[in-house]
């Protein structure tokens, strides 16, 4: 009978701490049981198993909104390149870029602001392109990374990158800032070009594996 009640007692006492575990976890205080662990572990298998079951995260929708992203992206900006403040904006920029510095001797300021321009909406073209076509869309991922190459690489060459009122490194000027967004549409192109790259070598083993079909059919 003892032993009985002794074993009630822990199994109460147990259920007690168990529930004290949920309500500190529910409170958001710090719990040190064992209990608050497995809990916090089951609380998070629960919920990564909810979000695993979104349609969002099992199909490509972060391939698709990247696409659909670096399209805006391209138009917007294109669109800005045949502007006269546009093109004067640009000076610093491309006087520096290790690869585009040439624009300005071939095209002169107005015309290196269009030949931009002209390519932005062309690979943003491509891009778009890229919903329908899977070969068009690697042309377009690569012109997108094209460009991300060679605005990154005018970072290293940017004059006055530091705010000197501020005290200098690590307090940057707008314009400097204003480039070190590519580095991230650089990832998003890489990314693209990636998918792209698969999507349509699975296209073309899938075309090719018809043929094979269809001339095994005929010979039959």
């Amino acid at each position: 009978m003892d032993a009985q009640r002794h074993s009630r007692s822990l199994d109460i006492a147990g259920r007690i701490g168990g529930y004290g575990d949920q309500i500190l976890l529910a409170r958001g205080q710090f719990c040190r049981s064992p209990r608050c662990g497995a809990l916090e572990q089951s609380h998070m298998d629960h919920l990564l198993g909810k979000l695993a079951k979104l349609t969002f995260i099992n199909a490509d929708f972060d391939y698709h909104l990247t696409r659909a992203t670096m399209i805006i992206v391209f138009f917007v900006f294109g669109c800005q390149k045949w502007f006269d403040y546009e093109a004067h904006a640009l000076i610093p920029f491309i006087s520096h870029g290790p690869l585009i510095f040439w624009l300005y001797p071939l095209f002169g300021i107005r015309g290196a602001a269009y030949f931009l321009g002209s390519a932005e909406w062309l690979f943003g073209s491509l891009l778009l392109l890229g919903f329908w076509n899977k070969k068009i869309a690697v042309f377009g991922s690569l012109g997108s990374c094209a460009t991300y190459v060679a605005t990154v690489t005018i970072i290293p060459f940017f004059p006055d990158a530091w705010a000197a009122p501020a005290g200098g490194f690590p307090a940057a000027t707008l314009p400097f800032l204003f480039l070190m967004k590519d580095v991230v549409l650089l990832a998003a192109s890489i990314y693209l070009l990636k998918h792209d790259i698969l999507r349509a070598a699975a296209g073309e083993r899938a075309a090719r594996k018809n043929m094979v079909r269809r001339g095994e059919a005929m010979m039959r």
